[in-house]
């Protein structure tokens, strides 16, 4: 036998809804993206070309000030690959347990060879709040980590393999009253073998996943500090729902939550949300 949560608490807003929930995104911008690189067979999943596409520009010159730091005009391009794709793909909202998030973060499994298989095409994966904390530099604080946009799109068929590659981007300080929010962005090949990176050791000289903020063991706060690391975490978690397939609960909708009301808390997701739990077994 084993246990699941099929319901728990209203996600989070996520970074989708606060830049894009403007319904514009959806009917015009997002639609029109889509047809521009079906009319001239351009791969999207492939963020350089995804970039160019005279759709995009349009969008990117309508959200970057003209008075913006040069790298703010491909990092709101790379948040809105991954928007466009979150769309594409059925806005896809998982939320991770914190137990089944401190167990992985804990004591890493040992995966194997294992061919890293997505939920889903494209989505977002919402971590526990404050849970793990990472800098987007060296010399700037640390953030939270609200969690990651993922884009993993088949070669042949968008949600099966074989795949190519993996598109990450992290979001940052994500909190109220801020406006906007950090992001970091990865993008990794996959290897014939092992096919994963949740056997990485992540770390140089240090212990994978280990707080690294001042009186952050009391609270048991765990760091992403490498790229390997992000790359770790993700990988465990996909790893995770394809072994355990019961750990992936069914879409809770919005109103089966109940929303956060403190002062520094963000307000609920109005979108649906499939919790990822720990799946025990029992005797």
């Amino acid at each position: 036998m084993a246990s699941r949560r099929d319901a728990g608490p209203a996600a989070r807003l996520t970074p989708y809804e606060l830049v894009f929930g403007d319904g514009a995104f959806e009917t015009e911008s997002f639609p029109a993206v889509r047809a521009e690189a079906e009319a001239h067979r351009i791969p999207t999943s492939d963020p350089d070309r995804f970039l160019l596409l005279a759709p995009v520009g349009a969008v990117l010159r309508d959200l970057v000030p003209d008075d913006a730091p040069r790298d703010a005009f491909r990092e709101t391009g790379l948040l809105l690959f991954h928007a466009y794709h979150f769309w594409r793909f059925g806005r896809r909202l998982l939320a991770v347990s914190e137990p089944l998030a401190r167990r992985l973060a804990a004591a890493p499994p040992r995966v194997g060879e294992w061919a890293l298989t997505p939920p889903a095409p494209a989505g977002y994966l919402q971590l526990p709040r404050q849970l793990f904390w990472a800098r987007i530099a060296e010399a700037e604080p640390a953030e939270p980590v609200d969690g990651f946009f993922w884009t993993m799109v088949g070669a042949e068929d968008p949600a099966a393999p074989p795949y190519t590659r993996l598109d990450l981007l992290l979001v940052l300080g994500l909190r109220p009253g801020r406006p906007g929010f950090s992001v970091m962005d990865l993008s990794a090949a996959i290897a014939d073998a092992p096919g994963h990176w949740a056997d990485l050791e992540a770390r140089d000289g240090g212990t994978d996943f280990a707080n690294v903020l001042p009186g952050g063991d009391v609270a048991g706060l765990h760091a992403l500090v490498t790229d390997a690391e992000a790359l770790k975490l993700c990988s465990l978690l996909f790893w995770y729902v394809a072994a355990q397939p019961a750990a992936l609960g069914e879409p809770v909708p919005p109103a089966a939550g109940e929303g956060s009301a403190g002062p520094y808390e963000l307000p609920p997701s109005a979108l649906p949300v499939q919790w990822i739990d720990v799946v025990e077994a029992r005797g």
